[in-house]
Formats: C-alpha cells, sequence, structure tokens
C-alpha cells in the first residue's frame, strides 16, 4: 500500500512574514465577495434594474484592469510589502463605507476605485 504525500510538508517552514501577507490577502480576497453581493442590494434595496445592478460588477472590473500599471509602477517606487499594506487598508475601509452607502452613483464610483 502507498502512503499519501502530505501537501502541506511544503510549507511549514516559511516564514513569519510570508503567513502574515497570505492570511491578508486571504481576508482582503473574502471582502471581495462583497461586490457579488452587492448587485443584490443594488437590485433589491435600492431598486434598480439588473443591468445597472451588473454594471456595478463591471465598473469595479474596470477599475481593477485600468489601475494595474499605475499600481505596477507605484510598486517600484514605493516597494510591494508597502502597497500591499497600503491596498489590504484601503480595501477594508471601502468595504466599511460601502455598508452606509445607498446612493447607486456613489456605489458606481467606490466600485470603480
Amino acid at each position: 500500500m502507498k502512503l499519501l504525500v502530505n501537501p502541506w510538508i511544503g510549507i511549514k517552514g516559511l516564514p513569519k512574514n510570508i503567513w502574515l501577507i497570505s492570511i491578508a490577502s486571504l481576508i482582503n480576497r473574502s471582502g471581495t465577495m462583497v461586490i457579488i453581493f452587492l448587485t443584490l442590494y443594488v437590485s433589491q434595496s435600492l431598486e434598480e434594474s439588473a443591468t445597472r445592478a451588473g454594471l456595478v460588477v463591471a465598473v469595479y472590473g474596470l477599475g481593477a484592469f485600468i489601475s494595474a500599471p499605475f499600481v505596477g509602477r507605484l510598486s517600484d517606487k514605493i516597494g510591494e510589502i508597502q502597497l500591499m499594506k497600503i491596498s489590504l487598508f484601503g480595501s477594508a475601509v471601502f468595504l466599511f463605507i460601502f455598508s452606509f452607502i445607498h446612493d447607486y452613483y456613489l456605489i458606481l464610483l467606490l466600485s470603480f476605485l
């Protein structure tokens, strides 16, 4: 009988900084799921059409696409770790602000940013 290989053995010795960044990224990416549920909020609570609710997700993707080259240059200037810290904190702030917004156009603006 052949023993199963433990897939976790390779990550056991990773440095503490890698673990912290990985956990912070996991939490941040989990928060990104809010964007999908934001379409339900826009369509049901704000009573917007499904097209306008879908536009929120499209604008979010467009903002990510347009900002990628600028973020790359910024990463070269201030460093990847520093940029990741700023981005994670900024994402947390924006996701918190989303809970207080009841205006469709402001939701579109924040989704782009």
